[in-house]
């Protein structure tokens, strides 16, 4: 049985607690925040989880064997850098870190303490994305392309003191929000060799932004990124891609009533949507929960987070710069 100390108790950190309810092989021992409703959380997320306000305290005393962080990007390298001191596997929130320095230096940590680490590119475990993923592998749609995602929401309005809305934070909509597909497209097309990027910010209160990206992979497959927090609030999340070979295309929009569409080549017929038996998140928490049990490693590497956070930085880059940007040349 692995012992979780759970980081953060907002938004990620009450989805990761609702999941840990459901794997068998974890539980969570311990939490810590800096929220006065911490004990509160735990009463209502856990079964009997001693509380901290200190995360490097709760590392020091509480009886785990791993660390689950969920707090704002800027506090992932100390509360790494502390659990792996300690010797602790960890499980980190996506996006790895706020900058390239941050995000060497996480790898350079866990790679030093030889733990098991892994980052929360949950996107990998959505249904409507493995089945792309297993089509473009089994060469159903022959050689990519081109690839288009979407992903549209209004603005984020949770998050201690509205920390989403500062981009010196969060990095914005590129890097918190984008940064799914991000990996996601590097996950099936390769590296990245260069990003040209637009962004439209504004403020009504809370940040907006709407940003196109469009990704040159080094095999020469074109992608295209839509992020949005530009929607009013109460607009329904939307997520979509198209993703087109030389034999075949593959097409999921969330609003559509089938998961994946499959035309041109591609083999087999069209999936309907049907309920998704077990959460994205829980999947990749067991996923975690199973490599550190087994000592093995996880599909996501640190480098792929940290390949990830430099496309992101890319692209905010090029919005700034108004030019192409090599993801090799962000330092930050």
């Amino acid at each position: 049985m692995e012992r979780i100390g759970l980081v953060g108790t907002g938004f990620m950190g009450t989805t990761h607690a609702n999941s840990y309810q459901e794997i068998d092989g974890a539980e969570i021992a311990a939490v810590a925040s800096l929220d006065d409703e911490r004990y509160t959380f735990a009463e209502e997320q856990t079964a009997n989880a001693d509380v901290y306000e200190d995360a490097a305290e709760m590392m020091n005393d509480a009886d785990v064997t791993a660390v689950d962080i969920c707090t704002p990007t800027p506090t992932h390298r100390p509360l790494v850098e502390a659990a792996t001191e300690r010797g602790l596997d960890v499980f980190c929130e996506k996006p790895l870190a706020r900058t390239t320095t941050d995000a060497d230096a996480i790898v350079e940590a866990v790679t030093d303490a030889d733990v098991t680490f892994m980052t929360g590119h949950v996107l990998r475990y959505f249904p409507e994305y493995v089945e792309a993923k297993r089509r473009i592998d089994a060469g159903e749609v022959g050689s990519l392309g081109t690839l288009h995602t979407e992903r549209l929401s209004s603005p984020p309005r949770y998050g201690t003191n509205s920390w989403f809305g500062d981009t010196e934070q969060s990095g914005g909509v590129l890097l918190d929000m984008a940064i799914h597909d991000f990996d996601y497209l590097r996950w099936i097309a390769g590296d990245v060799d260069r990003v040209f990027a637009r962004t439209a910010s504004w403020d009504d209160g809370h940040l907006n932004q709407h940003s196109s990206v469009t990704l040159r992979f080094e095999n020469g497959v074109v992608g295209h990124v839509e992020a949005s927090w530009g929607y009013p609030e109460g607009t329904p999340f939307t997520t979509s891609y198209e993703f087109a070979g030389d034999e075949g295309l593959l097409e999921f929009d969330s609003r559509d009533e089938n998961s994946v569409r499959v035309s041109g080549g591609a083999e087999g017929t069209n999936a309907p949507s049907s309920p998704l038996a077990t959460s994205p998140y829980t999947l990749e928490l067991e996923h975690f929960v199973d490599c550190v049990s087994n000592g093995t490693e996880p599909d996501i590497s640190p480098d792929d987070a940290r390949q990830a956070v430099r496309i992101a930085l890319a692209a905010i880059e090029s919005s700034e710069r108004g030019e192409a940007v090599s993801p090799a040349e962000v330092h930050t």
